[in-house]
């Protein structure tokens, strides 16, 4: 079973900051878009992003994240604030082009002007949801999570999707982190959550979660107990 610590992972990438940041190029006719993302340490979890000006918008809840004057998102980072609900991720195009869009998206976002056109703030703000949930899935969750790095990566130079069948590895990869360290340390695959892995996401013991999960998480029980309203 080969799994990569996150810290390890992180070690270089994240040693200065909590975060660190991606650079992402599209281009619109002659014109280079360039947006860039700041993803948290701990989790790989997205906590905002700049515009091609610079400026940075962080997600509600995540102030003070970035270190750097950001605006505020008018909405989380969850998959419920970004497209309504983890359901309907497989509406989500994924791919190169998909990221190129996306990276369009970022680097075009500017709230002051949105407002300032009728009708077209609802619309700016569903496309952001839409091109942040793409990010997401296409560099946190194929970190985290193997079945869907290997279909990004598949499906790259065309299209695809998140199958229906890997939601559930995306919504507990926390918990598959959680018993993957501790069978690690113990040898034990029959504590706390592992009868929710197999009822949930049909995960039944160790070597199943080690073909699955990605980078690990290393949460403690509190933590995942808060994370899942336990």
């Amino acid at each position: 079973m080969q799994t990569l610590s996150l810290s390890l992972c992180l070690r270089l990438l994240a040693a200065i900051f909590l975060y660190f940041l991606l650079d992402l190029g599209g281009y619109r006719s002659d014109v280079l878009s360039l947006a860039a993302v700041a993803l948290q340490g701990h989790d790989l979890s997205l906590a905002g992003f700049a515009n091609r000006t610079h400026h940075w918008h962080v997600f509600r809840g995540r102030e003070g994240l970035i270190p750097a004057a950001a605006s505020v998102l008018p909405f989380g980072d969850t998959y419920r604030d970004l497209i309504g609900g983890i359901g309907n991720l497989p509406g989500v195009p994924l791919g190169r082009a998909s990221m190129v869009s996306a990276a369009r998206v970022l680097s075009s976002y500017d709230p002051a002007a949105s407002a300032a056109a009728a009708g077209e703030d609802d619309d700016k703000v569903e496309e952001l949801g839409r091109a942040l949930a793409a990010v997401t899935v296409m560099i946190s969750e194929a970190a985290r999570v193997k079945p869907i790095n290997e279909t990004v990566a598949s499906g790259w130079w065309g299209e695809a999707r998140v199958a229906a069948e890997h939601l559930p590895y995306i919504e507990h990869w926390d918990t598959m982190s959680f018993e993957l360290l501790r069978f690690k340390r113990t040898g034990a695959w029959d504590e706390s959550f592992t009868e929710l892995l197999r009822k949930n996401a049909g995960i039944r013991g160790a070597e199943e979660a080690g073909a699955v999960a990605g980078v690990l998480i290393d949460r403690d029980l509190e933590e995942l107990q808060l994370a899942h309203g336990i």
